[in-house]
């Protein structure tokens, strides 16, 4: 795998670990249940990152074919493309967003079903990822509805900013959760 794209798949692979460790031992019974009645349960949170993550997986397989059809060249830069996010960064950590009703949850979502259908979604982002692989990625751009053109290493190191920001409102939700 070259080498921006191992780097932006090892952060994309962090954030989902410390995803993870957020709600590791809590029991499944509170990872079902919202806060307030118009939050998420950390369960539906869970659906929603897969929703989303599964969404990138196809963009990322579809523009990769089209960028191979079209002879797009190899990569040939070795500067991080971790920094090339940084300038969004801001604007996912600033207040409230409205979720796309594509990536909204479903409320009768079961924790174990939520957790299951992340690690179906994260093999799906893998196997782009590996098709991906040696294609001069900053060059293929797709429009976010949030954030707008991204490239696709912008669109991975995505994945992993979103993870980060929904980590914390799983944190919040569990804080507010009676045990």
């Amino acid at each position: 795998m070259h080498a921006g794209l191992a780097e932006a798949m090892d952060y994309v692979e962090e954030k989902r670990k410390e995803l993870l460790q957020s709600f590791a031992g809590v029991p499944g019974d509170r990872l079902s249940r919202r806060a307030t009645p118009d939050g998420w349960s950390v369960a539906e949170i869970l659906e929603h990152l897969r929703m989303g993550e599964a969404g990138i997986a196809r963009l990322i397989t579809k523009r990769v074919g089209q960028a191979r059809e079209a002879g797009l060249g190899e990569e040939t830069s070795t500067e991080s493309v971790l920094p090339a996010f940084d300038q969004h960064s801001a604007r996912l950590e600033r207040g409230s967003m409205q979720a796309p009703t594509t990536v909204l949850p479903r409320s009768d979502i079961d924790i174990s079903d939520a957790v299951e259908g992340l690690e179906g979604s994260r093999e799906a982002l893998r196997a782009a990822a590996v098709a991906a692989s040696g294609l001069s990625l900053g060059e293929i751009k797709h429009t976010h509805p949030v954030l707008g053109e991204l490239d696709l290493y912008q669109w991975l190191i995505f994945v992993g900013q979103h993870e980060g920001r929904h980590k914390k409102q799983i944190e919040r939700t569990l804080k507010s959760i009676p045990e």
